[in-house]
């Protein structure tokens, strides 16, 4: 049943875009693949491969223990999320908590856009934040969630 409403509930918030602030249509995940020996030489170099992260919170999201950790027998370096503002929601929490490093901005092609980054170092979460000075209101919020994130397990 968790399974049902899990899916029901991504669904949902993949097909509205009028949420497009707080749900997962506009992410993706990060895996590092090897290119092929036999395309480059022996120095073959680990590139960057961006795919739809829909499986992989589906994973976070079901019934069963734990999440999809790799993709084709590599593993999932990141998740980024564009989204018109770079505060994490209740949503992301569950996300974050895999310590799969998490990344959120308005655009990650533009240079200056605001850009969040929560990853776990030494067992705790932390953040990082370049961009636009954010407003006390985005500050308190971020806080909060950052609070969130310590005390729910």
């Amino acid at each position: 049943m968790k399974y049902i409403f899990a899916a029901l509930t991504v669904s949902l918030l993949l097909a509205n875009p009028a949420s497009a602030d707080d749900n997962i249509a506009n992410c993706e995940i990060v895996v590092q693949t090897r290119i092929d020996k036999k395309e480059v030489g022996d120095k073959a170099p680990v590139m960057a491969t961006f795919m739809p992260a829909t499986k992989f919170i589906f994973s976070v999201f079901d019934e069963k223990p734990g999440f999809l950790k790799q993709i084709n027998g590599q593993p999932i370096r990141a998740v980024m999320c564009t989204r018109n503002s770079v505060i994490p929601t209740e949503f992301d929490l569950k996300i974050i908590r895999t310590s799969i490093p998490f990344y959120l901005s308005t655009d990650f092609d533009e240079q200056n856009s605001p850009f969040l980054a929560i990853s776990k170092k030494d067992g705790k979460y932390v953040w990082d934040y370049s961009g636009p000075e954010l407003s006390n209101d985005d500050k308190e919020a971020l806080s909060l969630m950052m609070k969130e994130l310590k005390e729910k397990k």
